[in-house]
């Protein structure tokens, strides 16, 4: 269990691997720290799309900040900040991690590979890409269920997963085994914003 924040949305309790911290910059407008690395006092939310998109609503940056805080636009004009940003970050991770995994040999894909270290008991927890079908998706579910197995769903595609493990196809679904590289993924994907 991990230092313990309070998100300043839901006012519940976390811990801080189970959120973002916001901080203020030099002109006070609220910056994501995502690696948690900026100076200052910093603000807690929950990577839930439903904490992120609160986080602008109702002056909470202004109470937890003792100021008042500028909220910007959404990248795109619809969306709440800042949840395209996260989306962004979340898959540029997404994609650093896989590529570190599966050159460092804990993270492998492929169905028939899956399916093979799903039996030899070697991987953990399962991933899905974003654009897996819903009968892929409900496949790899019954099969993550008999092996007790969390399954997750990623924020990249069944291309951008291959592309990140330079491969040409399509990767629906990666296997996650042990070592420390698979551990930083199943951290992100657990993070990741799982109802956009």
């Amino acid at each position: 269990m991990g230092a313990q924040r309070t998100c300043v949305v839901c006012r519940r309790h976390m811990d801080q691997e189970d959120g973002y911290c916001v901080v203020l910059g030099p002109d006070g407008s609220p910056a994501l720290d995502v690696r948690r690395k900026l100076p200052g006092r910093g603000a807690w939310v929950h990577s839930t799309s439903e904490c992120l998109s609160g986080l602008g609503q109702r002056g909470r940056l202004n109470r937890a900040f003792k100021q008042p805080v500028p909220i910007p636009k959404g990248a795109d004009g619809d969306e709440p900040w800042p949840l395209p940003l996260v989306r962004e970050w979340q898959r540029r991770r997404q994609r650093e991690l896989v590529a570190g995994g599966f050159g460092a040999g804990q993270v492998r894909s492929g169905s028939n590979v899956v399916q093979g270290v799903l039996v030899s008991g070697w991987a953990q927890e399962l991933a899905l890409a974003a654009d897996a079908g819903t009968t892929v998706a409900s496949d790899w579910g019954k099969k993550a269920k008999g092996y007790e197995l969390p399954l997750h769903r990623s924020q990249l595609t069944a291309a951008e997963l291959g592309a990140a493990m330079g491969r040409t196809g399509l990767r629906s679904v990666i296997a996650l085994g042990p070592g420390p590289a698979a551990q930083a993924l199943s951290l992100e994907l657990k993070r990741g914003l799982s109802s956009l």
